[in-house]
């Protein structure tokens, strides 16, 4: 069953995890690594405990998707992800995630992750919310 979200409601928790960890940079858990940057959905602990783990992981789970969905997607791009486990959300929106988990993925720090999609995208201006910066509500 995919979970009903709307682009407003995947903005203001983007937008909330950048800003309550904004120098955070990516690592897979030392269990997890793979050779590659590979970055996870699912975080799994070394004693089983399982939680969030990319920013694409933690918005998603923060607005009530299962870590059993996200699990099942691990090896997904961020637009595919959106587009089998939820429902509601814009291409738009999807294609602005996914570029924030590219920067991610090269290193970036969520908050500079977040407000570099931004700049490169001229902000997000969509139907409904905008995205004008990681500490600025949506409009």
């Amino acid at each position: 069953m995919r979970t009903v979200l709307t682009d407003s409601q995947v903005l203001s928790a983007l937008r909330q995890i950048a800003a309550e960890s904004p120098e955070k940079v990516y690592e897979a858990p030392g269990n997890m690594r793979d050779g590659w940057d590979t970055c996870y959905y699912v975080h799994r602990d070394e004693d089983g405990t399982e939680s969030p783990g990319c920013i694409v992981g933690q918005v998603l789970h923060r607005l009530g998707v299962p870590l059993a969905d996200l699990k099942g997607v691990e090896t997904l791009g961020a637009i595919t992800v959106v587009q089998r486990i939820t429902e509601g959300v814009s291409d738009g929106v999807a294609v602005f995630l996914r570029e924030v988990q590219r920067k991610q993925d090269r290193g970036y720090a969520w908050g500079e992750a977040v407000a570099d999609a931004l700049e490169e995208h001229g902000g997000i201006h969509l139907t409904g919310p905008t995205l004008s910066a990681v500490g600025e509500s949506a409009a």
